[in-house]
């Protein structure tokens, strides 16, 4: 996977139960966002991490422009190195800019910072020889990974071994009821369970 593109344009129709497989996905794997992030001073470049990956895809999501890096140390590493290339970048960018003014013949147009950023990243990432991902690289990725979850509930019901699951179900029902909690319908504790295979898949192929 090369990770040359942003997310920005990803497409994002997408069901929410494949949403829900993708990120027990990444919170297997333990990735890590490289972003370009927006704050009140402007665009800057920081590493996206949580325990459970759940607020690092809002995050990623609603930054600028992210990539995602199988481990966190490698994408504090990008990002250091990123944001020196950027600053490097943004002088070069500058010196152009004040040629342009000076010279009427010059085109030196002022470099859009958003790209700045961009570019720095990828620019980083090469040189320290860290792979970055795309949301559809790592979409691409799960899928595979669902499918062996799917096959292993196809293999379970073949087998006439769904019938453990189907018992879980009614002990965490009965177990819920008692708490006085709401209970969640059979689709969608059986949706979580399909996540937590997932995860447990994406887990294992980190620590392999």
């Amino acid at each position: 996977m090369s990770g040359r593109r942003t997310n920005n344009d990803a497409p994002r129709r997408r069901s929410r139960a494949q949403s829900a497989l993708v990120a027990a996905y990444r919170q297997g794997l333990g990735l890590a966002a490289v972003a370009v992030a927006r704050s009140p001073a402007g665009l800057r470049i920081t590493v996206l991490a949580s325990d459970d990956g759940t607020q690092t895809a809002a995050d990623a999501t609603a930054a600028a422009a992210h990539w995602w890096c199988r481990r966190a140390g490698d994408a504090a590493r990008v990002v250091v190195a990123a944001r020196l290339q950027l600053r490097r970048r943004e002088s070069c960018d500058e010196a152009a800019r004040v040629t342009a003014a000076a010279s009427p013949r010059s085109s030196g147009a002022r470099s859009d910072a958003l790209s700045l950023a961009c570019a720095s990243i990828v620019s980083a990432a090469n040189e320290l020889n860290v792979a970055l991902y795309t949301d559809e690289e790592i979409f691409a990725d799960a899928q595979r990974i669902i499918a062996r979850v799917d096959e292993e509930i196809e293999a379970l019901r073949r087998a006439g071994e769904l019938r453990s699951v189907n018992s879980s179900y009614r002990t965490y029902r009965m177990a819920a009821a008692a708490r006085g909690e709401s209970v969640m319908r059979y689709a969608e504790w059986f949706g979580k369970y399909r996540e937590t295979l997932a995860r447990r898949l994406a887990e294992a192929l980190r620590y392999a």
